[in-house]
């Protein structure tokens, strides 16, 4: 047909070249859809089969630390040797190489091709994530008491915090700062303390408790205690020193009789 064509253009001259500009171009805008898509290259799979996989496994963290909100950014570093690699016909195998651990400052996952004789390699995906979470208002000095006014939220990138942050607010208040921490600083538990509820020399109410049956007493604190800690102090009455759980402000749950 377009042999055919070719001739008519001859035998009419420049007058059926218009005729033929036309209708090739209508012949090569339907061989341009026709033409077979051509198949992704192997760097490409790995692009998006790793895009794939690691936008899971930082779905999962949210939902295992239970993250109110987030965004996620992934920053891929294929090697350049991906470019050399045959196109896999079979969907590639993305695992940790070192078990379940996930660190989100650095992923490393091994991709793999199991078509022929295969290949592998090793991608490492460092993400951006953004998630609120809890910043000091200004700056917070040792040994202050949080407060609300004291914290707000704000959405920062936690990729490099090393879990070392809070989302909910309630996590913080009323504990105690033990490291200063500065103006918008993310605040992170290993800053703060339990605030203390027992000092030193301070009469307490001790509780027992055996077989169902709880008694009370007035003890002395032999130290100072927060929240959990265990202390010694001094019954009143039998001045036998025990150890004792402090429970709450200046009370404590007794474990144990020193000679028991």
């Amino acid at each position: 047909m377009i042999y055919s064509i070719f001739v008519d253009l001859l035998r009419n001259g420049m007058k059926g070249f218009f005729r033929l500009s036309g209708f090739a171009f209508l012949l090569l805008s339907l061989g341009a859809f026709a033409a077979p898509v051509q198949a992704q290259n192997a760097r490409k799979q790995i692009y998006v089969a790793v895009q794939l996989y690691a936008s899971d496994v930082i779905r999962n963290e949210a939902k295992r630390r239970h993250w109110p909100d987030y965004q996620a950014k992934m920053n891929l570093f294929i090697p350049a040797e991906a470019a050399q690699l045959p196109t896999c016909g079979k969907s590639l195998s993305v695992s940790f190489p070192g078990g379940d651990r996930v660190e989100l400052s650095r992923i490393r996952l091994d991709v793999r091709c199991d078509e022929g004789q295969g290949w592998d390699m090793a991608v490492t995906v460092k993400p951006d994530i953004y998630l609120p979470i809890v910043v000091a208002r200004q700056g917070l000095e040792r040994g202050h008491v949080i407060a609300p006014d004291d914290i707000s939220i704000k959405k920062l990138n936690i990729s490099n915090t090393r879990g070392n942050y809070v989302t909910q607010p309630d996590e913080v208040m009323g504990l105690t700062v033990k490291r200063r921490v500065r103006e918008l600083q993310p605040i992170a538990m290993n800053q703060l303390d339990s605030p203390v509820l027992v000092e030193r020399g301070q009469r307490v109410m001790m509780i027992a408790e055996q077989g169902g049956v709880q008694a009370q007493t007035v003890g002395e604190a032999m130290k100072k205690g927060r929240k959990g800690e265990m202390i010694k102090v001094k019954n009143e009455s039998s001045e036998r020193i025990v150890s004792a759980i402090v429970t709450d402000s200046g009370v404590v749950r007794m474990v144990y009789a020193s000679g028991q």
